[in-house]
């Protein structure tokens, strides 16, 4: 994880820059200081979590409609939230379909009273009672689902072995790695000390920011924009799908 930075090393960093001198090992040290770093280090990588859709927290979750089931599916238990139009019925090639939704509360007590989608090949989704929930229910048995969710485990165990990772949503040892941007945490950690102190916190604030948007448009590849109109650039295979590749003299 040569990308990433230890928990330890993050705190230590953000001491420095607010006049404190190194620890070797922060969440052994008994300086109110470091204590209140530790404690505000779990906190800040919660609330990064729902900043952006980051690469590194995204998992997909599969599971198969079986006969019985009603309609109630359990949600991966580090979910955090879906990613939006990631959800899709899937089959053989040309027979998946998207799932609809996620519904409103309105329009599902629609879908309940008017019994309108009974037979419909599109499933409606929505998260309630803790559980993804679909709609025509009962569901059609052997129907495979799968979604993208962003999850809630942003934190790399530093005792788990690199054959075997264990992710887990907070920080409880310098060994502990953050997969966040080393810099975007700094930002952020040294933020919420301040903001604990009862400090001034415009600059903080402002490089925060600078450091969020800067980060979150970089965390994935954008596509690449076309001058001369066609939707398809970078998709050759969209656009050029009943083109020969080969014998255009011919």
């Amino acid at each position: 994880m040569a990308r990433f930075q230890t928990v330890g090393d993050l705190i230590n960093r953000v001491a420095v820059s607010i006049g404190l001198n190194k620890t070797t090992d922060p969440f052994a040290s008994a300086d109110p200081a470091f204590i209140q770093l530790c404690t505000l280090a779990t906190e800040a990588g919660q609330d990064l979590v729902q900043e952006n859709d980051w690469q590194q927290l995204q998992r997909t979750h599969k599971f198969t409609t079986a006969i019985g089931d009603s309609g109630l599916y359990d949600l991966p238990e580090d979910f955090a939230y879906m990613i939006d139009q990631t959800g899709w019925q899937q089959g053989t090639p040309g027979a998946a379909y998207p799932l609809l939704g996620p519904a409103s509360a309105q329009w599902w007590s629609y879908l309940e009273a008017s019994q309108l989608y009974t037979v419909t090949i599109y499933a409606w989704f929505r998260i309630a009672e803790g559980k993804l929930q679909l709609w025509p229910q009962p569901p059609a048995p052997d129907i495979p689902i799968a979604y993208k969710y962003i999850s809630r485990a942003w934190v790399l165990d530093g005792n788990s072995p690199p054959t075997a990772p264990v992710y887990k949503d907070s920080v409880t040892q310098s060994s502990d790695t953050p997969l966040y941007e080393p810099i975007l945490f700094l930002k952020k950690l040294k933020l919420a000390f301040l903001q604990a102190k009862g400090f001034d916190t415009t600059k903080a604030e402002d490089e925060f920011r600078v450091a969020l948007e800067a980060w979150a448009g970089k965390d994935v590849s954008a596509p690449v924009l076309s001058l001369n109109g066609n939707r398809n650039f970078g998709q050759p295979f969209l656009s050029n799908a009943n083109v020969p590749e080969t014998g255009f003299g011919n």
